[in-house]
């Protein structure tokens, strides 16, 4: 008898230790519930008996569980009360509770209460149910589904990633699968989750990260995934922008334009830069929107490195070919510069002016031959004149 008691004495302590909130071990021993978090609203509500709430009589929208802090004021300077019928009894027969019912105002009142219910309710004026009307709207537990970014660039034959998050509405709280699927064109794309599924906290977020792989094959252009995230009961959708991209290459002029005189020559730097992982052989060719001027490649075809760049030398001369090299005509010149590499070809344009020359430092201009032969002429006729007229005078 002596050790029955006993035993229950030991049980009596042990039990009132373990459900004392003094005693950390109850924390372990005890299973705790989760608390949920709810979401807190804001709303501003400006009463007009002749144009309603706020004008235009909103439609709101909550979830179950959310506090509501409702800012009242009137517009029109004539009294009111805000009521959501959640009795659903009629408006104009306010019974409070369980109608959401404000304090009257003027003045302003701040009226917080919390969305307890679920379901579609008519909120109203209880003085002007008639013109002062709307729409209140308590959803139940739900999730939304996000991705960050939404909007992706990936070349061809590589992998990128967004993150998927699901979040907690109305205090929802459980398990989400993510699954993914090519809306147009499909087959192109494979992709997973390094999360799936994901488990939703109340008043929470999950996130997972969304791997996103383009085949090598895949054509260039604008795709794009829809991400759903579904449980039993739900499901919800967004969407993934992908731009496909192949690898290319720019091209440049520097300087982008020369001014050379005439019977001389002048030289640019064409540079080619990889441009997503590009690597291959450029042909360099060129062409003048007028004859004249004469252009060179050093080299003529350059093989440019991935993700790097090479250049090759321009040089332009102000001189036809032909034996004697004529100088071209003074005046502007454009020279197109195309790059040229499969099915991809990208251009670049020197603007070229050609000056006309002078004797210094150079072969004498047209110009001052003409004037010199002419000046000769004339020396030569004046030498000939005095020698005539001395003869005369000898006679």
């Amino acid at each position: 008898m002596r050790k029955f008691w006993l035993v229950l004495s030991v049980l009596t302590i042990l039990s009132t230790i373990v459900v004392s909130p003094m005693f950390p071990l109850s924390n372990l021993l005890l299973p705790t519930i989760p608390k949920a978090r709810a979401m807190a609203r804001s709303i501003i509500l400006v009463g007009n008996y002749l144009y309603g709430w706020n004008s235009s009589n909103p439609s709101i929208t909550v979830y179950r569980g959310d506090s509501i802090s409702l800012t009242l004021s009137s517009g029109d300077g004539y009294t009111h009360q805000f009521v959501v019928d959640v009795d659903k009894d009629g408006k104009g027969n306010p019974t409070c509770p369980p109608d959401k019912c404000s304090p009257l105002f003027p003045p302003s009142a701040t009226y917080p209460f919390t969305a307890d219910f679920t379901g579609s309710y008519t909120y109203y004026c209880t003085y002007h149910p008639t013109t002062m009307f709307g729409l209140f709207t308590v959803n139940g537990p739900d999730f939304g589904v996000s991705s960050n970014p939404s909007s992706l660039s990936i070349r061809q034959g590589s992998m990128t990633n967004s993150t998927i998050s699901v979040a907690s509405l109305g205090n929802f709280a459980g398990s989400v699968t993510l699954s993914s699927s090519p809306s147009s064109p499909p087959g192109l794309m494979t992709s997973g989750f390094s999360v799936n599924p994901v488990t939703v906290p109340a008043g929470g977020t999950a996130k997972s990260n969304f791997t996103i792989s383009v085949p090598a094959n895949t054509s260039p252009g604008s795709y794009s995934l829809a991400v759903t995230a579904s449980n039993s009961t739900t499901s919800r959708s967004t969407s993934v922008n992908i731009s496909v991209t192949a690898p290319d290459f720019t091209i440049i002029s520097s300087p982008s334009s020369l001014n050379i005189p005439q019977g001389s020559s002048g030289t640019t730097t064409i540079t080619l830069t990889s441009l997503d992982g590009f690597s291959g052989t450029v042909s360099l060719t060129s062409t003048l929107s007028s004859s004249g001027p004469q252009v060179t490649f050093s080299p003529a075809s350059v093989a440019v490195p991935s993700g790097g760049s090479i250049s090759s030398t321009l040089s332009v001369f102000a001189a036809s070919s032909g034996a004697y090299s004529t100088p071209v005509s003074p005046g502007s010149y454009t020279v197109t510069v195309t790059g040229t590499s499969g099915s991809s070809v990208h251009s670049t344009t020197l603007s070229l002016t050609v000056g006309s020359s002078s004797s210094v430092g150079g072969l004498p201009s047209a110009t001052l031959i003409g004037g010199g032969i002419a000046v000769a002429i004339a020396v030569v006729g004046a030498i000939i004149y005095a020698l005539r007229r001395r003869t005369k005078t000898k006679t």
